[in-house]
């Protein structure tokens, strides 16, 4: 004679263990999916600025926005000129930024400071030690 078949509920002890540790893992997941989108949406918010500009000083307006967003006030708002070039290219060495040194607020806005501009907010690095001095 063979045995009765083990019933189909209530599941074994060992499944809810291991159904336990995958949504853990899956929260985890979400969760660090979401702090990365919250941790750049400043960059996407300055893409959508860096559109809209129609002159070059509007770029660099836009450019010292994102800066002041996750860079320390003292380091960034007084930055002007040769300084402010030096500033976008130390945060962002795979171009540089010499067009944005002196931004004329008659000056169009071209397709090549547009994509400087992307560039920079795209790629700039921020050192470990200045994330905590992000303003949300």
């Amino acid at each position: 004679m063979v045995p009765d078949a083990p019933p189909f509920w209530p599941p074994a002890p060992g499944l809810w263990v291991a159904l336990g540790v995958v949504l853990l893992l899956a929260f985890l997941i979400v969760c660090r999916v979401y702090a990365g989108v919250q941790k750049n949406a400043y960059r996407k918010a300055g893409l959508l600025l860096v559109n809209e500009a129609k002159t070059a000083h509007d770029i660099s307006v836009t450019l010292k926005r994102v800066a002041l967003a996750v860079f320390p006030r003292e380091d960034v708002a007084s930055l002007y000129g040769d300084a402010w070039a030096a500033f976008l290219h130390k945060t962002c060495p795979r171009e540089y930024f010499q067009a944005l040194q002196k931004p004329d607020a008659e000056t169009t806005a071209d397709t090549e400071l547009i994509e400087l501009a992307r560039t920079w907010i795209q790629h700039h690095r921020v050192p470990d030690s200045q994330t905590s001095h992000r303003s949300t």
